[in-house]
């Protein structure tokens, strides 16, 4: 039978005029090198020989050093990179300093435009939030956030486990048209996080649509008006620190206990909230949406980016998974892109990553085509392999062209500096390096290269967190709703991608207690509890009842095994399985329909 030949949807064009293209050649200068194509470059960025060059070459050549100074002693501490595990985690520039905001301000100009903001509704305040991160950071304080639909559970859950001196709180948002107040959720977590924390100074209420709130019932509630009238008058600067010094704590999603609190360094490169920071080191302007992406229509984003006339758009394509694979991934609308929606120049980048490495193991490179559902290449730096995923010893696949396991063989600048808690060292280590060992960070993503295109293609997670609409958190933040529900007897939750599925869904499966039923009041409630909780998001799209709920025999619940059978993959059923018999219960569900609710409601044994 004949292949056929994809055809790209973009070309690399002016190559010798891109960044990446100069930087090979600073690299071949300094190096008395000969690397000529993307697939050299990253191969000499990740080689054991040359792995410190790379990271040294990029720190001088993205000018991250204050002005002034300069990039000075070893990329890594400790003697060579093949002798480095990654964990715990190494130290990367320990002789070097810096400050985010002063890298991101450096080429401002007054009269630039910096942000454009909309908002689905004419409110004040509208870049609150990134005008009190740059200054947090900016004086070498530690930076965490959250989102505003978060409930107050939820909040307690992340802010207990960092004890916060300063909170800014909006109360009150707007989404998707519906007004939203907060100030009782406020009155709540204030008072909670009072108690759990001593450190807690002032929690500043941000005012949202002229939204009244009582600030004597918000535990050291403080206006945003009399927080500013502290100010001092004095001139802006900024502290300088070493590049590990704690910049970020961000949240990861777990299966048992609370989200994990990650410490992430001033180096860290990228998330997608402080990728809008990165936009102004390049003296470019940012524009931010406060909202639904779709309202009051689909297209609104584009409009707004239209009117501003954006270079560049950056955006989680989470957002737009909401919409029907057809109507948004198919080479029709890859065509569309470049044949209406966009000028041919235009590089439509895809890339995946996560917020505990806070950057990218696969992206783009304007030196590559691009094909249609297709990730370009390995991000530069990163020592990313596929390994198989059935066996427990690291066996590559994938120059065969099979799905796996996504791991990186080579210690990277943005792995966590730490995981908070008296556990956290036990957690980070269990979390990445587990299944194959310190010198091997897996990062529960099964992945596949494509042979013809050398493309990458993500195929959902290999773990049990789940991650429906880009909205990742742990299957220990439903069950902390489920158990408390007395008819429930136990419960099991995971997340279910098939190839007819355009985005992840939640699906959890629960247990009665004898003699108690299961039925549509039931249901309601425990899917209003979860809202409450947590948010709209955490909703499953399924709730099923089931006659077991399988176990390993030391006592935790085979989530990856179910995962891999409702998603339709073979599990691995090893002796570790207490009641294997109960896996098979779950077989019919991998036939849910894509769409619309379902009939099937329970699995006999």
């Amino acid at each position: 039978m004949a292949t056929i030949q994809k055809t790209p949807v973009w070309e690399p064009r002016n190559v010798q005029q891109t960044n990446v293209h100069q930087f090979i050649r600073y690299v071949n200068e300094k190096h008395q090198l000969h690397l000529r194509t993307y697939e050299d470059l990253h191969q000499w960025s990740v080689a054991s020989t040359s792995l410190q060059d790379f990271w040294r070459d990029a720190y001088d050549w993205l000018q991250l050093a204050p002005p002034g100074a300069k990039g000075t002693g070893r990329v890594l501490e400790g003697s060579d990179v093949a002798s480095v595990d990654m964990f715990p985690p190494p130290r990367f520039f320990p002789s070097d300093s810096l400050s985010i905001p002063e890298l991101m301000l450096r080429h401002r100009r007054d009269s630039d435009v910096a942000i454009h903001f909309a908002r689905e509704a004419v409110i004040s305040n509208s870049v609150d939030a990134m005008a009190i991160c740059l200054a947090s950071l900016s004086i070498g304080a530690i930076w965490s956030s959250s989102s505003c639909d978060l409930g107050s559970a939820g909040i307690v859950d992340r802010y207990s486990q960092i004890s916060p001196k300063m909170i800014f709180a909006d109360n009150g948002y707007i989404y998707a048209g519906k007004t939203f107040r907060l100030g009782d959720r406020i009155v709540d977590w204030s008072h909670k996080l009072g108690r759990d924390t001593s450190q807690l100074m002032d929690v500043v209420i941000i005012p949202y649509c002229n939204f009244e709130v009582d600030l004597k019932r918000i535990h050291k509630g403080c206006s945003l008006q009399s927080f500013l009238e502290r100010d001092s008058g004095e001139r802006l600067s900024f502290k300088i620190a070493p590049f590990s010094h704690p910049a970020f704590i961000l949240y990861s999603s777990g299966t048992t206990g609370r989200p994990k609190s990650i410490v992430h360094g001033t180096g860290t490169s990228w998330v997608m909230w402080v990728l809008n920071l990165l936009n102004l080191s390049c003296a470019g302007s940012m524009l931010l949406f406060d909202g639904s992406p779709f309202h009051p229509r689909p297209t609104i984003l584009l409009e707004l980016a239209q009117d501003i006339g954006l270079q560049e758009k950056a955006s989680t394509f989470e957002s737009y998974e909401s919409l029907p694979r057809p109507a948004l991934f198919s080479q029709r609308i890859y065509d569309w892109f470049y044949s209406t929606g966009f000028p041919s120049q235009a590089q439509l980048i895809s890339m995946s990553g996560g917020t505990d490495i806070a950057g990218c193991f696969v992206g783009g490179s304007p030196l590559l085509p691009v094909y249609a559902g297709e990730i370009q290449c390995k991000a530069l730096g990163m020592a990313v392999e596929i390994l198989d995923a059935t066996v427990i010893e690291p066996v590559a696949v994938e120059s065969s062209g099979e799905a796996g396991e996504l791991v990186c063989t080579k210690p990277f600048p943005s792995q966590p500096l730490a995981f908070i808690g008296e556990r956290g060292e036990e957690i980070y280590r269990t979390s990445y390096f587990e299944r194959f060992g310190k010198g091997i960070w897996c990062q529960g993503d099964f992945i596949q290269r494509i042979p013809d295109t050398g493309g990458l293609v993500m195929l959902g997670r290999s773990d049990a967190v789940l991650n429906p609409s880009g909205v990742r958190f742990g299957s220990a933040e439903v069950y902390a709703v489920t158990e408390t529900f007395p008819e429930l007897a136990d419960s099991i939750c995971v997340g279910q991608k098939r190839d007819i599925d355009s985005d992840e869904r939640v699906l959890l499966f629960v247990k009665m207690r004898h003699e108690m039923q299961f039925g549509p009041d039931l249901e309601r409630r425990i899917r209003a509890a979860i809202r409450e909780r947590y948010s709209p998001r955490h909703v499953p799209k399924f709730i099923l009842e089931v006659a077991d709920i399988p176990y390993t025999v030391n006592g935790k619940k085979c989530e990856i095994d179910v995962k891999h059978i409702v998603c339709g993959r073979k599990a691995a059923v090893g002796g570790t399985v207490a009641n294997p018999e109960a896996l098979s219960l779950y077989e019919d569900f991998k036939n849910l329909p894509a769409e619309g609710s379902v009939s099937v409601s329970k699995a006999k044994l």
